[in-house]
């Protein structure tokens, strides 16, 4: 009997030894994982509106900034696997933009800093990516509307779900 005992007992130290050693207690949740990669998409979207967009509305002389955040779900509709984000910005402008200089200004800037521009001589609405980042830039004379967003961004069903309940805030805009 004590020889039964013997012979489980190294099978069960290995077993649980193998077990244990895939433990690392500092290892990050899938839950933490996604939020850091939301957190990024949203700090690299408050770089976008702090750089590029700043330097934008300055070279433009847009007025009246106003903005939103918000966030949606992504993936599957019954078990969501991501987020977007959804910033939303609207300036005034003098009436007097042309179209022509506005979009020229507009690449020149976006390129300068790193973003690809997918048809440069659209003269209304251009159209931008940079890493997650999407742009879209409405260009009108007395308007000019931002849509600053990411790609689907993986997360944990629990995540998306958390993103996808926060409410729309406003977006300060300093200047």
């Amino acid at each position: 009997m004590r020889l039964l005992g013997n012979a489980l007992a190294l099978p069960l130290a290995l077993l649980s030894a193998a077990a244990l050693s895939g433990c690392d207690d500092e290892a990050p949740t899938p839950a933490a994982v996604g939020r850091t990669a939301v957190d990024d998409v949203v700090a690299a979207a408050d770089d976008a509106r702090a750089g590029v967009l700043h330097e934008l509305a300055d070279a433009l002389v847009l007025t009246g900034a106003e903005g939103t955040r918000s966030f949606t779900t992504c993936g599957d509709d019954l078990a969501p696997g991501g987020v977007v984000l959804n910033d939303f910005v609207r300036f005034g402008s003098s009436g007097e933009l042309t179209q022509e200089k506005a979009t020229a200004t507009a690449v020149g800037l976006l390129e300068a800093d790193g973003w690809t521009v997918d048809d440069p001589d659209n003269q209304v609405a251009l159209n931008a990516t940079k890493g997650e980042l999407v742009l879209h830039l409405r260009i009108d004379p007395a308007q000019v509307q931002v849509d600053l967003g990411s790609e689907c961004v993986e997360t944990s069903r629990k995540v998306a779900t958390e993103y996808d309940d926060r409410p729309k805030v406003g977006l300060a805009w300093s200047s």
